[in-house]
């Protein structure tokens, strides 16, 4: 049976590096759409689909969310295009698109919470040279929605505070998968 191991956890929790470092291995990714720009070294397809507000409208959507003004969203087409073709995907979702996922696929989604602490989570915001009021809000937002406590509706929890490839090497072990040699 095919499957989708949904990454879920608060902002800068690593999820985007994570998920950049398993598409490295080889692993597929289920791409969103969203309305908002490219940023610097995105590319279209790669990263999201890049649509107009238009575009997004007319989408077979099993998820959105707006966030900052921007829509982002899974389209179905997209989910079971990637769930037919390979043995194993990934998507970076929140709680909304985990349970649309499930709804979608039952059984063939599996969820990874990626722990990591409020200072970390702080340190690497600052590091990333994000506002302190832009910080601030992304924090309020995402305890508002609960997305530090969804580890308790996760299937597996990996903490993220040390090593990339640890976590890297963790998850690829909840997958069954070899670790690549390029991640020791």
């Amino acid at each position: 049976m095919n499957k989708v191991f949904a990454i879920v956890g608060p902002p800068a929790s690593g999820k985007t590096s994570i998920t950049a470092r398993l598409t490295s291995v080889g692993i597929p990714e289920i791409i969103s759409h969203t309305t908002r720009s490219p940023r610097d070294g995105e590319i279209d397809g790669i990263h999201y689909h890049f649509v107009s507000k238009e575009e997004f409208s007319k989408l077979d959507l099993i998820e959105r969310v707006n966030y900052s003004g921007h829509y982002y969203g899974l389209s179905k087409h997209e989910v079971i295009t990637k769930v037919n073709e390979n043995r194993i995907n990934i998507v970076d979702v929140d709680r909304s698109g985990l349970e649309q996922l499930k709804k979608l696929l039952g059984g063939r989604v599996e969820s990874i919470f990626i722990m990591v602490d409020d200072i970390t989570i702080i340190e690497r915001m600052l590091n990333r040279g994000e506002a302190n009021v832009n910080i601030q809000r992304r924090f309020e937002y995402a305890k508002k929605n609960g997305e530090f406590d969804d580890w308790r509706i996760a299937d597996y929890v990996i903490k993220n505070t040390k090593s990339l490839d640890v976590a890297v090497r963790q998850i690829l072990a909840i997958m069954g998968l070899e670790v690549p040699a390029l991640i020791k």
